[in-house]
């Protein structure tokens, strides 16, 4: 096996592990075992398990952040550049649903059961990019409110479907999908003025 193919080998092995049983309680012989690699190759590419945990989760964190920013260039209006960004997400758990069970593992897992990381700092940088979005739809007169609020909802929503999806297989993470989610923030529940439902 070459040095590539071991290493994703490896980090893939770790993703899947991780996800199903936690840092704490994944050994890494059982990570040589399934990437199908001996323990001196493991160690050839990574010098802990707790270094290849942190490599796996911000790698991810910086591929979804450049995947957010490059989706965002492609919308024309805040509401298609939004819906970029979302199905672009979509696109990421689809491709990888063990690294998406991950996360959520790491939201929930026990403070001292794995490698100390800031969860709070890289969720807030995520807001950021998109509250970054928000406040230029706000300022070119597409959207009103708190840039931070929608940005929150948004992700709100997002994580609510992606849960969905990875526990019961649905619904579609698909653009159809990102699309209704960012019309729901953009146009509301509520009736317009003439008494009809807004679209």
């Amino acid at each position: 096996m070459h040095d590539r193919s071991a290493r994703e080998a490896i980090r893939q092995a770790a993703i899947e592990l991780f996800a199903e049983k936690g840092f704490a309680a994944t050994s890494t012989r059982e990570i040589c075992e399934r990437a199908r690699v001996t323990k001196p190759v493991l160690y050839y590419h990574f010098e802990s398990k707790d270094q290849l945990y942190r490599e796996l989760l911000l790698d991810a964190c910086n591929e979804s952040r450049k995947q957010i920013l490059l989706a965002a260039q492609r919308g024309k209006t805040v509401r298609e550049k939004l819906t970029e960004v979302l199905a672009a997400e979509f696109e990421l758990t689809r491709k990888n649903p063990s690294l998406s069970v991950l996360f959520f593992r790491v939201l929930f897992a026990p403070r001292r059961e794995a490698p100390n990381l800031d969860y709070v700092q890289l969720g807030k940088e995520w807001l950021s990019v998109l509250a970054g979005i928000v406040t230029e739809g706000i300022e070119r007169g597409e959207i009103r409110g708190s840039a931070l609020a929608i940005a929150e909802a948004l992700t709100g929503i997002q994580m609510i479907y992606t849960l969905g999806y990875l526990l019961a297989g649905e619904p579609p993470l698909d653009r159809n999908l990102a699309r209704r989610i960012v019309d729901l923030l953009f146009d509301g529940c509520s009736v317009n003025p003439t008494g009809r439902k807004a679209k």
